[in-house]
């Protein structure tokens, strides 16, 4: 089926956008079964873009934000196409795993056929999970599934949902999987990369959980952006911090947040590799 984009026009209500944006169909024109979806600015360019998981035999498909409520399928320009094709995708993210500054892509995989283990389809029942790494903010290459490692592993997985369990500063990706027990994949990557997260809480008039949050962290002529959700993924919530990878930059300039009750917030970062708390109007709380 067509994909459906919504487009909000400010006055409470919203209109159906999905053919005139690009986002309906794929690039070749043709309607994809989804499951996953996976929202973030994989190009740094302030635009929130979208990747979808779809059934087997069909790719992932990637929609750069041209802005102007308009998307191009990018998919195979960026590499993620013809790996993703044998897979069924479900649980999805955009994650900085190697916190170098370039949100990369997870997807989650399972057949929904047990009977396809029996047939010379090409094809699983159970499938690896797959890993991107964003190279330079417009190419996707695959990072090997090492043996004995997450990446290797062969899971019926569903849901995905990412953060950092173990506040080391490192996002970690736990899997829903069918008849099983959920699996978590530790992220054990150590590069000496640099790294912020702010836990967000917000004020009288926006929600609690910051929920619909955007921030905007800027390090010299890079600017990311980062937003706290309430779902995604595949039937997944995922820590609501919102987690920035740095790269080698020891220091942050500026964060600008825009709180949901429309509340705008200047801050200067202070220190980088730490976990700090912001309460909206008053700044950061604690580490």
């Amino acid at each position: 089926m067509p994909k459906y984009f919504y487009r909000n026009k400010h006055d409470g209500t919203c209109e159906d956008a999905s053919y005139l944006s690009g986002f309906a169909l794929n690039e070749e024109g043709r309607e994809q079964a989804s499951m996953g979806i996976a929202v973030g600015d994989y190009n740094r360019d302030g635009k929130v873009d979208f990747c979808i998981t779809n059934f087997s035999d069909d790719y992932n498909a990637l929609y750069r934000n041209d802005g102007e409520a308009t998307f191009t399928d990018v998919s195979y320009a960026a590499g993620i196409a013809n790996v993703t094709i044998p897979f069924l995708g479900w649980g999805t993210g955009f994650l900085d795993y190697d916190n170098d500054g370039l949100l990369d892509l997870f997807f989650a995989n399972g057949h929904v056929y047990p009977g396809v283990d029996r047939q010379d389809l090409g094809t699983t029942w159970a499938q690896r999970p797959l890993l991107f790494r964003n190279v330079d903010g417009s190419k996707f290459e695959q990072v090997p599934p090492a043996t004995r490692s997450g990446l290797a592993a062969m899971l019926s997985a569903r849901g995905a949902a990412f953060g950092d369990l173990f506040n080391d500063g490192h996002i970690d990706v736990v899997l829903n999987v069918i008849d099983s027990t959920p699996v978590l994949l530790r992220n054990v990557v150590h590069n000496g990369n640099h790294w912020v997260t702010l836990k967000l809480i917000g004020g009288p008039k926006s929600p609690r959980d910051a929920a619909g949050t955007r921030v905007f962290l800027r390090e010299g002529d890079v600017r990311q952006r980062a937003e706290v959700f309430s779902g995604a993924s595949y039937a997944s919530t995922s820590d609501p911090r919102v987690h920035f990878g740095l790269g080698t930059a020891g220091k942050v300039d500026t964060a600008e947040i825009f709180w949901s009750d429309g509340f705008k917030e200047e801050l200067q970062i202070p220190v980088v590799d730490s976990i700090l708390t912001v309460l909206e109007h008053r700044g950061i709380t604690g580490r």
